[in-house]
């Protein structure tokens, strides 16, 4: 073994063993991360330069995960292997986030919907729509996704939305789309779909709970907390549906844990 590819070899090794010790990558700079990534694409030679060029070409790790395969191997010594290990490792980390938040036999308050809602949106690129549907005792039924595109351009989200609340024998309703450019503010375009959507919901006796919007990084808006769902169309009110447990509408208490 030459005296360099020693000197890799016995690098990997500190960086096993740093790993192992610590149990993840904690005290690990960003490009300590990535290099060590790439070892399960690159074998033998030294990661560590083409960790630095990715993340100098695409500003952090975070953003050398979300990048395209075909952006990917525009850096140079990124070859197919590396592209789709990084990629796959993006997806991998998606599903498991998405899956890991598992819907409560019954919601207590949106909060807990939120907590729950959130995760589907993770490492979105594109604005997305979901919409949960729960019967009256706030137990979820259904969850689905309605569109990706933004809120104001899925003129048809609002007919498909009413039409699987029916199918799925709904009588509650809570709305959720991200907005991966730009922060958890609801746009004139996100409040006048809320509106037309709660009066859609309403002439079918379907309560429409809350419109929660999700920044990228997480963080969101609940336009029920916030005040700023919509009242509805009086006319409508007859038929829509009462909840036979307390509303998640209602706040919680102070310090008595959860509703």
């Amino acid at each position: 073994m030459s005296a360099e590819k020693e000197l890799h070899a016995n690098h990997r090794q500190r960086m096993h063993r740093r790993f192992a010790q610590q149990g993840g990558f904690s005290g690990f700079a960003e490009h300590e991360v990535l290099e060590y990534i790439l070892y399960l694409a690159i074998p033998r030679k030294d990661t560590n330069p083409l960790a630095h060029r990715l993340i100098d070409r695409f500003g952090s790790l975070c953003q050398v995960l979300e990048a395209s395969e075909a952006d990917i191997l525009t850096v140079e010594g990124a070859g197919p292997a590396v592209a789709r290990l990084l990629t796959t490792m993006h997806a991998a980390n998606r599903y498991y986030s998405q899956n890991r938040a598992r819907a409560p036999r019954a919601f207590q308050d949106l909060e807990e919907v939120a907590a729950y809602l959130i995760p589907q949106f993770y490492g979105a690129v594109t604005e997305q729509v979901y919409v949960l549907f729960l019967d009256d005792r706030n137990c979820p039924i259904k969850l689905q996704k309605v569109t990706e595109g933004t809120v104001n351009e899925a003129a048809m989200a609002r007919t498909q939305i009413a039409r699987l609340a029916v199918q799925c024998h709904a009588t509650q309703a809570v709305l959720a789309h991200n907005h991966p450019a730009g922060a958890a503010l609801p746009s004139p375009a996100d409040l006048q779909f809320t509106r037309e959507l709660s009066n859609a919901l309403a002439s079918l006796g379907i309560r429409f709970l809350d419109h929660i919007i999700v920044d990228k990084e997480g963080d969101y808006i609940s336009l029920q907390q916030s005040g700023r769902m919509p009242a509805v169309e009086p006319s409508l009110l007859q038929g829509v549906a009462g909840s036979k447990k307390k509303s998640l509408e209602e706040p919680k208490k102070e310090n008595h844990g959860s509703v």
